[in-house]
């Protein structure tokens, strides 16, 4: 039976193309992980076997676990793989809208005032929590269910911030 047809490899292959997935292209797939893109595109048709080594490299090099991108258990993006966004991947902006509404909410409901360009920041950071959150982060539904999480950790947070010395958020 050839690589093709082997189901492992085909679920591998599935696998892979998540990875490529989550940086943005085969391309910045293969430079992060130091290999060429014949050999990810080998790699991505099954028509090579991937040495354990080399998943390593790939895992570490899209965000995944290892565990994950070798045998499909398991979290896909665990605490200690957070996902690195690639250079050039594209931001959907209607989300944005949402996480950005979310932040917002959490910041009015403890009273904290946020300049545009503080409220950029959290909304991205925000955005970064819930990849690093969902199981599997292109799953839109998956992430806005995420949401109500998401503001409540941001008004612990705020209300810690406002206890705590030193923080410049403590009430007068």
């Amino acid at each position: 039976m050839s690589g093709a047809e082997d189901p492992y490899q085909l679920g591998l292959s599935a696998r892979l193309r998540r990875c490529v997935e989550l940086v943005g292209s085969g391309n910045e797939l293969a430079r992060r992980a130091g290999l060429s893109r014949g050999v990810l595109e080998r790699y991505l048709t099954g028509r090579n076997e991937v040495k354990a080594q080399r998943l390593v490299t790939i895992a570490q090099a899209a965000g995944v676990s290892v565990e994950w991108l070798a045998t499909g258990d398991g979290a896909m993006i665990s605490e200690e793989t957070q996902p690195a966004p690639a250079l050039g991947s594209t931001v959907d902006p209607a989300w944005m809208k949402v996480v950005s509404k979310t932040v917002r909410a959490a910041h009015e409901a403890e009273g904290v005032s946020l300049p545009v360009e503080a409220l950029i920041e959290e909304t991205a950071a925000a955005h970064n929590e819930l990849l690093a959150r969902a199981e599997d982060p292109l799953d839109r539904d998956e992430l806005e269910s995420l949401l109500p999480w998401l503001e409540a950790r941001l008004r612990k947070r705020l209300k810690a911030a406002r206890t705590e010395p030193g923080t410049g958020k403590r009430s007068a």
